[in-house]
């Protein structure tokens, strides 16, 4: 679902080529710590790398 987004955000007419690339460049950290977070069993770990990943995407969008 996050990957669609992501895919509909670099493709959004207002924000350039440039602005999305940095901000996909700085979920793939976030998305890796989420991905790695929810393959284990600390259930706080994964709400905060979500909140974090989430976080940095809303503020991609300027929300």
């Amino acid at each position: 679902m996050l990957a669609g987004a992501m895919l509909t955000m670099t493709a959004c007419g207002s924000t350039s080529e440039g602005a999305a690339t940095a901000t996909l460049d700085r979920l793939d950290p976030l998305m890796t710590a989420h991905a790695r977070a929810l393959a284990g069993e600390d259930v706080d770990q994964m709400r905060a790398t979500g909140r974090r990943l989430i976080a940095t995407y809303d503020a991609g969008r300027g929300r």
